[in-house]
Order: structure tokens, then C-alpha cells, then sequence
């Protein structure tokens, strides 16, 4: 089995691919770990990776297509997080698959702005625990207090600023990747708009078993 998840930041991604690694014994693999790894590892791929990273600077195609290719070819299965995030990213990715059986599915986690601004924006953070509330959906008694006594804070990259950055490189970049799988049959949509994230895992679970029971 082999899946890319796809979705807007705070679709859950990350934690609904946990869950399908943990459940179907797949291993997830998330780029943003994989380079970071790679910059652990040392060695001029590592310094060149850590270089574009210190300056916020896109790590080129060309170095993430050197790292991925290497960890894919030790891998039967896998569930990969962060990538592709571009046509040519999912062309390559095509390529390197062409001759395993390619890739199984693109696993679609929908949710509407309104609700990934919600989501993030809302999020409020203990500075003494790391406990997190939300502030629509789970909000703490005191909206300055965690529950340990700890003072509230919204981080940084939680800001509307930074949120609505991120949601238009997603629609710029992103969104025609689901067209691009769509076409190719291989596009699987899950709801993900609640916020019970059992209900949406029972959806996943759900049509990731639909997926294994047809390979």
C-alpha cells in the first residue's frame, strides 16, 4: 500500500496518518522529518538542506527528490506526509513508482477554510503543561488560565496572518495535485470537516480498508 495524504493545514493529517501507520502496520513517512533527519545525519546533503532552511528559503526539488528516492527504495509500503506538494513533485513521484505499481491512492482530507481557520486560530496553549484548548470547540474556564494553573497563550504561526499565507500556497500549489490524481482515478475524499476526530477516523479507517481489500 501505497499513499500520499493530502489536505489543507489543520485537516488532521498528521494525526489520522498516525493512526493508519499504527492500524495497517505502515510505515508514515513525513518530509519535514526526512530532511530534518538527513541535516542530523551531517554530510554536505545535510548542510546544504540546513543552509536553505536557516535562510526560510524551499529546499530545491532537486535535493528533496535525492533524499525521498533513497527512502522510498527501501520501502514496500508507506503513507508519505508533506509531498508531493506540487504537479511536478507528483509527476516525479509517478515516475519513481512507475515500476512497483505506483502509487495506490491519494487520500483527500476535505475541510473548508472556515473551519482550518478555526481550528488554528482558536488554539490556545499552556506555557507550563503544553496542554492545548480551542477556543470554539474546546475552551478552557478561564481563557487566560489552563486548568494547571499556567497562563494561555496563541503561538505565533497560529496568527490569521500566517494561517492565510499557508491556505493560499495550498490553493496555489496544492489544490491542482487533486485534480492531477483525480484524473487518474486515484483520488480517494474523505470528510473531514468535524471536529470528533474518532468520526473521522472511523471515515479513514473506512476507506483505507476499501483500498487494501482491492490490491
Amino acid at each position: 500500500m501505497k499513499i500520499v495524504l493530502l489536505g489543507r493545514p489543520g485537516a488532521g493529517k498528521g494525526t489520522q496518518g498516525k493512526r493508519i501507520s499504527e492500524t495497517f502496520n505502515v510505515p508514515l513517512l513525513v518530509m519535514r522529518e526526512i530532511l530534518e533527519a538527513e541535516i542530523e545525519r551531517g554530510g554536505d546533503l545535510g548542510e546544504r538542506i540546513r543552509g536553505y532552511m536557516l535562510e526560510g528559503k524551499l529546499v530545491p526539488d532537486e535535493i528533496i527528490f535525492e533524499v525521498l528516492r533513497r527512502e522510498l527504495s527501501s520501502r514496500d509500503s508507506f503513507i508519505l506526509d508533506g509531498f508531493p506538494r506540487t504537479i511536478r513533485q507528483a509527476e516525479w513521484l509517478d515516475k519513481v513508482l512507475s515500476s512497483d505499481g505506483g502509487l495506490t491512492a491519494a487520500l483527500y482530507l476535505e475541510v473548508d477554510e472556515i473551519n482550518v481557520l478555526r481550528r488554528i486560530m482558536g488554539r490556545l496553549r499552556c506555557k507550563w503543561c503544553g496542554r492545548y484548548y480551542n477556543v470554539f470547540f474546546d475552551p478552557p474556564e478561564d481563557i487566560r488560565r489552563c486548568e494547571c494553573g499556567g497562563p494561555l497563550y496563541q503561538r505565533e504561526d497560529d496568527r490569521y496572518e500566517v494561517i492565510k499565507k499557508r491556505l493560499d500556497v495550498f490553493n496555489e500549489e496544492t489544490a491542482p495535485i487533486i485534480e492531477y490524481y483525480e484524473r487518474q482515478g486515484k483520488l480517494v475524499r474523505v470528510d473531514a470537516n468535524e471536529n470528533d476526530i474518532d468520526a473521522v477516523w472511523r471515515r479513514v479507517k473506512e476507506a483505507v480498508e476499501a483500498l487494501t481489500s482491492h490490491q
